[in-house]
């Protein structure tokens, strides 16, 4: 059996309760019904440095390890946000594309921002028709001369691209048949933000609202070729890893979530007396509440495995699904008895978990829907025909 290290690291669980204790459930009740940013919020994460949890030292990061960054998502998930917690710590991801795969002048310029907070990067990977599937995507990047790359597509997904000081667009530099995988020919750009060429559509949505999505439309975009992340063509390897962490982050996420509205479900039906008796007595709805602590404990478990597999260096991408599917079904379960179990009150805003049973939907098929992560482990773990 591969070893495997859980060791919990309080610090940064302390940390991470000191930068967030005054931003409350209702203060991202406030955020939810405004649609804002929090940007209160963001600067008391990066007050704390919690934004370079895994960037190297020598770029104003902690260096620290994908278990504490796990360990920070979810304690702020838990206590205080629900996934509220995931994209403010999730600019670690962008920081990890620059970390791994950028030159030493873009990293001398990016990470040591992206880990003050003082930066905020957007992928633009999916389109209308192709998803998340870069093999497909149908950007295209064109050396039109010396130095110099035209950029025309559309991207949708976009999320923060309103507040966003750069963008890094996915667009294919070779055609698919060029090559004998249709994965080769993708490359990665960075991009301005604030260029005119970029034409930017909020889209609206049922929950995630303390962050905005957009679609991004652009044709002959100039890109200096200085600009390019990567090897040129090779975005798809360099990414996967990515999405394998971004899955992790996303699970443990999910797991705070969970147990944050089984903590206000548990505290209303300690208060709630109903014919004489709190309705927490009542198995009915004790057994559906303890059902969902149960799997969120396993999903917790998985989340932990696929870090610690990862700050060891070994291949994650399995239990990186494991971990994402089984969370959101935790997650899903945990937030959808929450609301059962506070009747009528719980289909209100004013208490919350209706906030959360949204949010969490989001994630059946986000970053990557349930059925894919089921062919997925189907082909992974079980050594079946690829089914996609």
């Amino acid at each position: 059996m591969i070893g495997l290290d859980f060791s919990i690291n309080d610090s940064i669980r302390e940390q991470v309760r000191s930068a967030s204790s005054k931003y409350d459930v209702s203060y991202w009740r406030q955020i939810d019904q405004e649609g804002q940013f929090p940007y209160e919020y963001w600067n008391s994460l990066a007050r704390a440095g919690l934004f370079g949890i895994i960037i190297e030292k020598k770029w104003d990061g902690m260096e620290r390890g994908i278990l504490d960054l796990l360990l920070a998502v979810e304690e702020t998930s838990e206590h205080f946000s629900g996934l509220g917690s995931y994209l403010y710590l999730s600019g670690s991801l962008v920081a990890e594309i620059f970390s791994r795969h950028g030159t030493e002048g873009q990293k001398k310029s990016l990470l040591p921002k992206l880990a003050k907070g003082e930066l905020k990067i957007s992928i633009a990977l999916a389109e209308e028709l192709t998803g998340f599937d870069a093999s497909s995507i149908e950007t295209r990047a064109t050396l039109v001369q010396s130095g110099k790359y035209a950029l025309s597509g559309s991207k949708t997904f976009v999320t923060n691209a309103d507040l966003a000081d750069y963008l890094v667009i996915f667009a294919r530099t070779s055609k698919p048949d060029s090559f004998l995988k249709r994965s080769l020919g993708v490359s990665m750009f960075l991009v301005d933000a604030d260029n005119s060429a970029l034409k930017k559509k909020k889209l609206e949505r049922l929950g995630m609202n303390f962050v905005n999505s957009f679609t991004i439309d652009f044709q002959d975009l100039m890109v200096e070729e200085s600009n390019l992340i990567g090897d040129l063509g090779k975005a798809w390897y360099d990414i996967i890893e990515i999405f394998n962490l971004d899955r992790v982050l996303t699970a443990a996420s999910l797991v705070g979530t969970g147990k944050l509205a089984l903590k206000q479900a548990s505290d209303w039906a300690k208060k709630r007396t109903v014919f004489g008796k709190v309705i927490g007595s009542n198995q009915g709805i004790q057994f559906p509440l303890a059902d969902a602590a149960a799997q969120l404990e396993v999903a917790e478990v998985l989340s932990l495995k696929a870090a610690s597999l990862a700050d060891q260096g070994k291949n994650f991408a399995s239990e990186a699904a494991y971990a994402l599917l089984c969370s959101t079904s935790a997650a899903s379960a945990a937030t959808d008895r929450a609301l059962q179990t506070l009747g009528g009150h719980g289909y209100y805003k004013d208490y919350d978990v209706e906030r959360f049973w949204r949010d969490v939907r989001a994630h059946k098929v986000h970053p990557v829907s349930e059925e894919l992560l089921l062919a997925s482990i189907a082909e992974r773990s079980l050594g079946l025909p690829k089914s996609y």
